[in-house]
């Protein structure tokens, strides 16, 4: 399936601009998330469907960070930050929790994942699907970072990491 790009309907500064929002770490602030990330997106020239990308895959970071990384801890901050230069927006999700090895998942064959009933487990298929780019850093009880990249042009490669 070919992916959804940009329409690009201004010129972005030369510099990236770079957005932030820390929340509770609560589900009730989802929407919050949402609409800062629509925003933004709608900032740098993303058509409907490409911010519908987004969005569902900032969400689904945003909920395993809620979840399983702070285990529904309202204590804890779950940190959003948008960067948006003129090739790409990349939205950064970092929790506190004790991290998670995303090796692991990486053997994971989407077609178990979703032929097999389950109520979870396919947020990071679905976030690898929607989006060009995603990346996690993870270790050492010092918390996830989950890096997701949209292009506003075509992606040279397509990296999983």
């Amino acid at each position: 399936m070919p992916r959804r790009r940009a329409n690009t309907k201004k010129l972005l500064p030369e510099a990236a601009e770079v957005y932030e929002l820390t929340t509770p770490s609560h589900t009730e602030n989802l929407e919050v998330i949402r609409n800062f990330t629509f925003h933004l997106g709608r900032k740098a020239g993303l058509d409907e469907m490409a911010l519908m990308d987004i969005a569902v895959a900032v969400e689904e970071a945003c909920v395993n960070a809620i979840k399983h990384g702070h285990h529904n801890d309202e204590s804890k901050p779950l940190r959003l930050q948008i960067k948006i230069d003129k090739q790409k927006l990349t939205v950064l999700v970092k929790d506190r929790g004790l991290g998670f090895d995303p090796e692991q998942r990486d053997g994971q064959k989407a077609q178990d994942l979703l032929i097999t009933p389950r109520s979870n487990g396919r947020g990071i298929l679905m976030m690898k699907m929607l989006m060009d780019e995603v990346h996690f850093e993870t270790g050492n009880g010092k918390g996830t970072r989950v890096r997701l990249v949209k292009y506003l042009t075509p992606p040279q490669q397509k990296n999983f990491h």
